[in-house]
């Protein structure tokens, strides 16, 4: 298919660079769509981690808020059930938004957000009963358990959290600091409320602080401070948020400053009869650096969140290129294949057909013309021009050949009258006479020139032939039929002539007269220049290289290989063949016309015994019982 077709070759080519560009892009659409799926799952869950955060933050901040609102208020049922929704609300939003993603072991951590909220909603009641109370008869002590419920919801909402952001750390790794980075700002926020919560039953009795609970308090203190350290190195990093390290630096501030009066207060006690504080001041002590550490964790989770819609959004903007960049190759590809087939194949196909016209020498319908400045149009109007070249060339060579034969023929007819008078004066003139060699060599150059007009009419009647429209015919018969005329000449010059062909029927669409006129010469030089008991071997036979081949061999003297080049020259004659009659044309005409109907005019290898064999390679149509080019 390709081989009979370039239009079908660019078509195909085209199609598998466009397929394999469009794979390429494809490949490219693919991973873009995978980053995207991959930045858009981070996106979720960083939102799911964040309202698992605002849970926590809103079920932390319960304790404070309604320990402040029992101390403070007579009435704190307000406080308190306001309190209790916004946690109910973060609660359902952070588990709805859980059940949203698939991570490991989701239901089972579900499960415990539930249990623990069921028994905080639970213990809750304590809280109303203390509400209940005068507020001199009201005591925090009282919430213990109810402050634990909350701290175990807190956790199984940590642990939550803590699964969720695991993949999200994996996903990216500033996502993953920031996350960090809020954990810490809630250890701090969380280990400095729990030794406030472990030191009110010592504040409020005013007793010194025992062995466990001193203990307690300053591991917790431990945990909080080292957890300070790891926030100022997880910040340390100069391209970081500056608002981070801001928050940070005021939030440092105020739980030093906080934590010096709670060390002032526990020093205190005991000491005197009165409590260094009442319980509603420490409380508001404990709580004083709550807003500022929690700010660094609602930072660094905001911060978190915009990354995420960040990554999001440029994922999606690459896999819109993508999807972009997919779409033109395959859109330019449809319009290339297009192209291809209407801007070349046709034009292909008009061009192919007028050099197919001009290779039978018809010239007489004009190139189609192609509207356009490509190499396509330059190759059509290229053709034109030749076409009007050779229409002139033609009408010139026609011309040409008419002046020949009208010459040759006019000239005929007073060298017949000179021949004859030539000869009846050798006739009657004595041998011996001072002017009888004069008188054979003006025969003798007349015959010559005879032969040379004669040579030159059938040249001009090949010639001519060669632009008429021929017909298939047999080469078998035609190179058979010239054999046959020069059989008497052979008996004359004592030379024998044979015949051979391996009997496979060969059509050609070239002239009769081409091919006569190509076999004639051959053979008349084999016999003219051939030795007295010589021979003449015609073969026409196949050749797998080639269609046909036509010899034409003889045992005369040959032709030196150095002279080969010389003798396919018009009127050359070698030096020993001068006395000898002829033209200098034969071979010459043999392989111009061989020339000019595609042929090939070769001499084969010299033999032991000598001679010249001449091949003459000619293009054939068909051939019976095998397959032609």
């Amino acid at each position: 298919m390709f081989r009979s077709s370039i239009t079908n070759f660019m078509t195909a080519a085209l199609a598998v660079l466009m397929a394999g560009l469009f794979v390429a892009v494809l490949i490219l659409a693919i991973r873009d769509w995978n980053s995207f799926q991959v930045a858009a799952r981070i996106a979720r869950l960083t939102d799911v981690d964040r309202a698992l955060f605002e849970a926590q933050v809103a079920a932390r901040a319960q304790v404070p808020i309604d320990s402040m609102a029992l101390l403070e208020r007579d009435d704190p049922h307000p406080v308190i059930e306001a309190s209790a929704r916004e946690t109910a609300r973060r609660l359902a939003g952070a588990l709805a938004a859980l059940r949203s993603v698939n991570v490991a072991g989701r239901e089972a951590l579900e499960s415990e957000v539930q249990s623990d909220w069921r028994r905080m909603s639970a213990l809750t009641q304590d809280t109303l009963d203390q509400a209940n109370l005068p507020r001199s008869g009201r005591s925090l002590i009282a919430l213990d358990s109810w402050r634990s419920s909350i701290h175990e919801l807190i956790g199984a909402l940590s642990l939550a959290s803590a699964s969720v952001h695991g993949i999200v750390r994996m996903g990216d790794g500033r996502i993953g600091e920031l996350v960090e980075v809020r954990e810490t700002a809630w250890i701090i926020r969380d280990r400095y409320g729990l030794q406030c919560s472990g030191l009110r039953p010592s504040v409020e009795a005013n007793a010194p602080l025992g062995a466990s609970v001193r203990d307690t308090w300053i591991g917790d203190r431990a945990v909080y401070l080292a957890a300070w350290k790891n926030l100022e190195m997880l910040l340390s990093d100069p391209t970081g948020s500056r608002e981070l390290v801001r928050l940070a630096t005021a939030a440092r501030t105020e739980t030093e400053a906080a934590q010096t009066q709670i060390d002032r207060v526990v020093e205190q006690l005991g000491r005197a009869q009165r409590a260094p504080v009442s319980g509603s001041k420490w409380t508001s002590l404990c709580d004083a650096p709550f807003t500022a550490v929690l700010a660094i964790a609602r930072q660094a989770q905001q911060e978190a969140s915009e990354r995420a819609e960040k990554l999001r959004g440029e994922s999606f903007r690459i896999l819109l290129v993508a999807g972009a960049d997919l779409t033109a190759v395959v859109a330019f590809g449809i319009a290339a294949l297009v192209m291809v087939r209407r801007r070349f194949a046709r034009p292909m196909r008009q061009l192919t057909a007028s050099i197919d016209r001009f290779s039978r020498r018809d010239y007489a319908s004009p190139v189609p013309g192609i509207d356009s400045p490509d190499e396509l149009g330059s190759m059509a109007n290229a053709l034109e021009t030749l076409r009007m070249g050779a229409l002139e060339a033609e009408r010139l060579q026609l011309a040409m050949n008419r002046f020949t034969s009208d010459a040759s023929h006019q000239m005929r007819t007073p060298l017949a009258i000179l021949r004859s008078h030539l000869a009846v004066l050798e006739a009657l003139m004595d041998s011996a006479h001072p002017g009888h060699a004069s008188l054979v060599d003006l025969r003798e150059a007349a015959d010559r020139l005879q032969r040379l007009l004669i040579q030159l009419l059938n040249l001009a009647r090949a010639e001519a032939a060669q632009f008429e429209e021929a017909e298939s015919s047999d080469l078998t018969e035609i190179v058979a039929d010239a054999a046959r005329e020069f059989v008497q000449q052979a008996k004359d010059a004592g030379v024998e002539l044979q015949f051979e062909s391996d009997g496979i029927p060969c059509s050609s669409r070239l002239s009769r007269i081409v091919v006569h006129e190509i076999i004639s010469n051959l053979i008349d030089n084999a016999i003219r220049y051939n030795r007295p008991g010589g021979r003449v071997t015609v073969r026409l036979h196949h050749e797998r290289d080639n269609p046909i081949v036509l010899e034409v061999a003889d045992n005369g003297p040959g032709i030196p290989e150095a002279e080969w080049p010389h003798v396919l020259t018009r009127f050359y004659r070698m030096p020993r063949d001068q006395a000898r009659s002829g033209s200098g044309l034969g071979l010459a005409i043999v392989e111009s016309l061989v020339s000019s109907v595609g042929g090939r005019l070769t001499r084969a290898p010299e033999s032991d015994s000598g001679g010249l064999t001449v091949r003459v390679l000619i293009p054939c149509v068909s051939s019976v019982g095998r397959d032609t080019p």
